[in-house]
């Protein structure tokens, strides 16, 4: 009887866990819900406003749920906290979609420094206000600029990667994955801390200009 018990709740904790033990093995950041939103904001996200008025959604398409961020003049984004040893988990896995580039974008230069998606992995260190890190990766109007990597022309603490540059893959979903943990050693010479966030951010501000993008399901895995 004991061991018909044990089997029973072993078959329990196995289902409530969602059925797979291969959960060990990510951590997720969203999957988002169109559920739990709040005056358009996620739940578990702040919003973060830079300039303008955003327009943020989230939106449901048969099972997809996904967020859209509608740029006009403007720059804002959503920020997630976390605490995370990046090297127990270093991959980061996401889906992004981009409808519309910010006209004349270039993250080469101050004045047209905008993209219609950034993907940021944040690393505090104390002080965390003056001394976090920044891991970003760029969804780049300038198709030139597509696997340039370097420091932001805007922070002194925000390494770039552009994964996505111009119109090739315009108004489709593409899935990217990143082992934030090389990148980061590789781009800051230096051990990364613990990541304390992941943003998703839309900008075009600088160009006076319009973007358009989406964001799906986005999580860390150890391989």
């Amino acid at each position: 009887m004991k061991k018909i018990r044990t089997v029973l709740l072993a078959g329990i904790l196995f289902l409530i866990s969602g059925g797979s033990i291969a959960q060990e093995s990510v951590y997720w950041v969203d999957r988002f819900s169109a559920d739990k939103v709040k005056e358009g904001v996620p739940h578990g996200w702040e919003l973060e406003i830079k300039a303008g008025e955003p327009e943020l959604q989230v939106r449901k398409e048969g099972e997809a749920v996904f967020v859209r961020f509608k740029s006009d003049k403007s720059s804002f984004g959503l920020r997630k906290e976390l605490d995370l040893d990046i090297k127990d988990f270093p991959y980061l896995n996401w889906t992004w979609k981009v409808a519309q580039l910010p006209g004349k974008g270039d993250f080469l230069k101050k004045d047209t420094d905008d993209q219609a998606a950034q993907v940021y992995v944040l690393f505090p260190r104390f002080p965390a206000g003056l001394n976090t890190d920044f891991v970003c990766y760029y969804w780049e109007s300038n198709p030139k600029n597509k696997g340039l990597e370097g420091p932001s022309v805007a922070w002194s603490k925000a390494r770039v990667i552009v994964l996505q540059a111009g119109k090739e893959k315009l108004n489709r979903w593409v899935t990217e994955k990143r082992n934030v943990y090389e990148d980061y050693k590789r781009l800051f010479g230096k051990e990364p801390s613990k990541a304390g966030g992941v943003t998703f951010y839309i900008n075009s501000q600088h160009t006076q200009s319009s973007a358009e993008s989406f964001l799906r399901e986005i999580y860390f895995s150890k391989k």
